[in-house]
């Protein structure tokens, strides 16, 4: 049996940026793990370590060497030309005699048995180790040594235990450079600026994980991911806490912080209140994007004028105050900046911003961002026309504005503001309510878990400025790709999409997608699949509504509510009993080929029934065709597909199909011929599973 030890390997530098820390470490660890897997070393993740300034991994039940083994490689067939088992015989370094003859199905062939020693795990981890360092796929690197060697930023330690020990490795950086591996870390920059020996104490008296846990907090690093971002969560909160104050949630600032950090410490500051008149947006913002501060709420909800900074320092009351005092003073200059951009901006009317506009390059071959407003309004028009509730005028003037805080001093410091501010900016010149809230969510949704607009006008807003985007861009042949979607043409589909079925609008999108409509549609289509895989829906029940032959509209809300309607029927009673009645039909009928559904256009001739059961049948399907206009939704349609049930039934009770006459087959075809034709209009059963 071959032992088992502990493998600890952490790689030191200069600071990785904050959003591609997490990436890395389970980049580390998932790589690390297949290395070991490639060459029999077995390996346990047990933990990985991610901070501004190291990666770490720990990984247990790692073999300390390869388990020796056989081989057996196949040659050439005996008989074959003395120039082929020469061949085979140099490229594995054997003579003749070390071959065996084997009688195989295919015949007799020679075999050689190569034996393989195992190699020692610490000899193997170099070349792995630096394999993984030499493709590590961060988004941007840079050159810093002599050679070639490209890194996040410049790589200083490699340090590679196994068992306790140190393991002997060099990383070439070119040029005459090179990182030799080593057992020493390094503590807190600025708090415990010393290097650690990982030997010390002898980490084989305890789990290398564990002890380096230990070692980096006793030298105020905080390694361990995940327990850092809890730590600082935890210090939001208490310090919100006992000023009756609430952390305005962001987890994204959360997470940031988190890698920007390695010994966090959360001190809290004071806002001037001469700047809270600011709009909560602008406020929120320039903490946020500027100072990676944490806005604060009071017991009411309303934004407080306090922040909560993290500190990479620990605590110390005199520091604390200055730390203060200083990101006060910061956001002091910050805010009034931002203040002096918005009282330039709101001296300008709204429609004054707009008609700047044709200054602003929109995309080469789609003009300027006043053509893509002109375009926008033409779709208003429409949808003016086809959605109940938006007043043609108001939408008119909500598209006309939409866009005119692009031109503006805050949205140029500001872009995450686009659309927020011109809603501001229109409450401002006391437009109307709805027009104001129309402009700040015609982005929406951004992103999955961002709502939709709430106003009806809002939802129009947004809609043509989705729909503008997705035929414009289809227009001049810039789709999106497997590998790519430059413009966001997948999010503004499904924001579409969304909209669509949240607002529960009955909209067919096929006249407003106009020259686009058949690439612009079968797109569509594809994200409404990937929309219904996403919230559930079962897949067969959604490809048996998503035929083409159904897709002659393209009604988000009508095909979103079938599938669910169709997904609740095959779960109750009257599914699970109309299912097997007209599977028998459609089976017969695919049986059929010669006569398939398609090619039998004659009538029903009643003279040629000849049991009750096939007129009852006959009328059922009668009723269906007169009491169409009375199905006004998919309920009352599967309804009326369940009182087939019992005439099916008899129907393959009494009767043969396949009659020896051949008249009454093909009536009897034609009969059932209706009922799968019937079905068809709604879904194609045939897709269900099972």
């Amino acid at each position: 049996m071959v032992p088992m030890a502990e493998l600890f390997i952490e790689w030191f530098g200069e600071e990785i940026p904050a959003r591609m820390q997490a990436r890395a470490e389970r980049h580390m660890a998932e790589t690390i793990a297949a290395k070991l897997a490639d060459h029999n070393l077995g390996g346990t993740h047990i933990r990985s370590w991610s901070t501004p300034r190291r990666l770490a991994v720990a990984f247990a039940d790692v073999a300390l060497a390869q388990e020796a083994q056989t081989i057996e490689k196949r040659g050439p067939r005996v008989g074959a030309p003395e120039q082929a088992l020469n061949g085979f015989l140099s490229s594995l370094g054997l003579t003749r005699d070390q071959l065996e003859e084997r009688e195989t199905p295919k015949g007799q062939f020679y075999f050689a048995m190569i034996h393989q020693s195992g190699q020692q795990t610490a000899d193997l981890l170099p070349d792995l180790i630096n394999s993984i360092i030499a493709s590590f796929p961060w988004p941007k690197s840079q050159r810093w040594a002599k050679g070639e060697m490209s890194w996040v930023r410049p790589l200083h330690r490699i340090n590679v235990l196994l068992d306790g020990e140190p393991v002997a490795g060099y990383y070439d950086l070119g040029g005459g450079e090179g990182i030799s591996y080593g057992q020493t870390s390094h503590g807190h920059r600025f708090l415990a600026p010393t290097d650690l020996d990982l030997t010390k104490p002898n980490p084989k008296t305890k789990p290398l994980a564990a002890f380096y846990d230990e070692l980096m907090m006793s030298h105020h690093v905080m390694a361990h991911r995940d327990s850092r971002r809890a730590i600082i969560n935890e210090q939001l909160g208490k310090l919100a806490s006992a000023a009756h104050m609430t952390i305005l949630e962001d987890t994204g600032l959360l997470d940031e912080v988190t890698g920007l950090v390695e010994w966090p410490h959360a001190i809290m500051g004071q806002i001037d209140d001469d700047f809270m008149s600011l709009p909560r947006d602008i406020l929120v913002l320039t903490m946020r994007s500027h100072q990676k501060y944490f806005a604060l709420t009071d017991e009411a909800g309303a934004l407080a004028p306090a922040f909560i900074t993290i500190s990479n320092m620990s605590a110390d009351k005199t520091r604390d105050d200055m730390i203060r005092k200083g990101n006060e003073r910061v956001l002091r200059a910050r805010l009034s900046d931002a203040r002096f951009l918005w009282d330039q901006d709101r001296r300008t009317a709204l429609a004054d911003h707009a008609s700047r506009l044709d200054s602003i390059a929109y995309f080469d071959g789609l003009g300027s961002m006043q053509d893509r407003v002109d375009r926008m309004r033409g779709i208003a028009v429409r949808l003016a026309e086809n959605i109940f509730g938006i007043n043609a005028q108001k939408i008119d003037h909500a598209t006309r504005l939409a866009k005119a805080d692009l031109v503006t001093g805050t949205v140029g410091e500001f872009p995450e503001l686009q659309g927020i501010m011109g809603g501001h900016l229109a409450r401002a010149e006391a437009l109307a309510d709805d027009v104001a809230d129309a402009i700040s969510d015609h982005y929406k949704p951004v992103g999955g878990g961002d709502t939709i607009p709430q106003t009806v006008l809002g939802q129009g807003l947004a809609l043509v400025d989705k729909l503008d985007m997705l035929t414009s861009f289809f227009s001049i042949g810039k789709k999106p790709t497997g590998s790519g979607d430059p413009f966001g043409l997948r999010r503004a589909a499904l924001g579409v999409i969304r909209i669509l079925d949240e607002a529960e609008i009955d909209l067919d999108l096929t006249p407003i997608l106009g020259s686009t409509q058949d690439d612009l549609l079968a797109f569509m289509t594809d994200r409404l699949h990937v929309y219904c895989r996403d919230r559930g829906l079962r897949y067969d029940v959604v490809r048996a509504v998503m035929q083409p032959d159904q897709l002659a509209d393209f009604n988000v809300l009508a095909i979103i509510t079938r599938i669910r309607a169709l997904d609740a029927y095959l779960t109750h009673h009257d599914g699970q009993r109309f299912m097997p009645a007209w599977r028998r039909v459609h089976s017969i009928l695919v049986s059929e080929q010669s006569t398939s559904p398609a090619d039998r256009d004659g009538d029903i001739d009643i003279q040629l029934f000849s049991d009750q059961t096939e007129q009852q049948l006959y009328d059922a399907l009668l009723g269906l065709d007169q009491h169409a206009g009375d199905f006004s939704n998919d309920a009352s349609k599967l309804a009326a597909m369940t009182t087939l049930i019992e005439p099916i039934n008899a129907f393959f009770e009494a009767v043969k199909v396949n009659d020896d006459d051949q008249n009454i087959r093909n009536n009897r075809l034609q009969l059932l011929s209706m009922i799968d034709e019937a079905v068809r209009s709604f879904a194609h059963l045939a897709e269900i599973e099972g």
